[in-house]
């Protein structure tokens, strides 16, 4: 079973991480786990805000971490055993260093409204996703929780069942039900597809194809909800050109308030889970996003 141990909070005061923090708060209190929030002051701004001020980097520090203080105190959490430390340098960096100085295995940040303009995430939450080496859970700004609905999306891989279980795990704890979900793509779609800038569409669909694929969607998921009678696991294969465009319609569709997936995906099937197809829904889901990272995983050279 997926359980977490340490919960990191990335804070930048926004409202999106408020809800964010009360999500991480959640996640540590069921599995229980420890739980630190991190706020990160960029260099940049810490060298203006002395010259403007006369104010060295520790008192600066010492002010945020009062704020950072005073933020958790305010959350309607009301947690008084989190950890709060501001560091100074670049976000990115510092947040991969927090997590592992804490061996963290899930970092949580927050994201915009979803509602008003493109689904968009932050450039640091995104370069998390792709490159920091733990399990990443980015919250919108108007995410519900607990979830009742959770996709998970599959490609066979390793790090599929890995999703799945985490799927699983928070399905349980949270009374939630869960899709597993496959895009199938026939030889005739993929050359159809060019590259994903085709428009959605479903193709001639072949119904033997799409038996075996079924088959091999319930073996697959047979091990891994093995124990999990309280938990309603909905196994689906869909045919269709554009994978991430049916994975995001069928998230809108049944109203999922989260999608959890693999960032690496099987040898031969990488683009599932990776590069353009990884970066659409999370780009895109109009809901919150946990992405888990492969055993072992690294993060790639920029």
């Amino acid at each position: 079973m997926k359980k977490f141990h340490h919960v990191i909070a990335a804070i930048d005061f926004t409202p999106a991480c408020r809800v964010a923090f009360k999500e991480a708060v959640l996640r540590a209190s069921q599995d229980g786990a420890s739980i630190a929030a991190l706020h990160v002051m960029d260099s940049f701004l810490i060298h203006e805000l002395k010259k403007a001020l006369s104010l060295e980097p520790a008192q600066i520090v010492s002010e945020w971490t009062e704020r950072l203080r005073k933020f958790i105190a305010e959350s309607e959490v009301g947690v008084e055993k989190v950890r709060c430390e501001v560091r100074i340098g670049h976000p990115f960096t510092e947040i991969v260093q927090f997590c592992q100085a804490h061996e963290a295995d899930l970092l949580v940040m927050g994201a915009k409204s979803s509602k008003v303009g493109p689904h968009r995430i932050g450039a640091i939450a995104a370069k998390c996703i792709r490159k920091a080496p733990v399990d990443v859970l980015v919250v919108r700004e108007e995410a519900q929780s607990p979830h009742k609905k959770i996709v998970s999306c599959v490609d066979f891989s390793e790090n599929s069942a890995k999703a799945v279980e985490c799927a699983l795990h928070l399905a349980e704890l949270d009374g939630g039900t869960v899709d597993c979900l496959h895009v199938y793509q026939s030889a005739i779609a993929m050359s159809l597809d060019y590259g994903g800038f085709m428009p959605a569409m479903p193709v001639a669909i072949d119904p033997d194809a799409l038996g075996n694929w079924h088959k091999q969607l319930q073996e697959f998921l047979a091990p891994l909800t093995r124990g999990k009678g309280s938990v309603s696991v909905t196994p689906l294969v869909i045919e269709r050109m554009n994978i991430r465009e049916a994975i995001l319609q069928h998230v809108e569709n049944v109203g999922a308030t989260l999608v959890v997936l693999g960032t690496r995906g099987k040898t031969g099937l990488r683009e599932f889970l990776i590069g353009t197809t990884a970066e659409k829904i999370v780009q895109h889901a109009p809901c919150s996003i946990l992405a888990v990272k492969p055993d072992g995983f690294a993060a790639p050279a920029d």
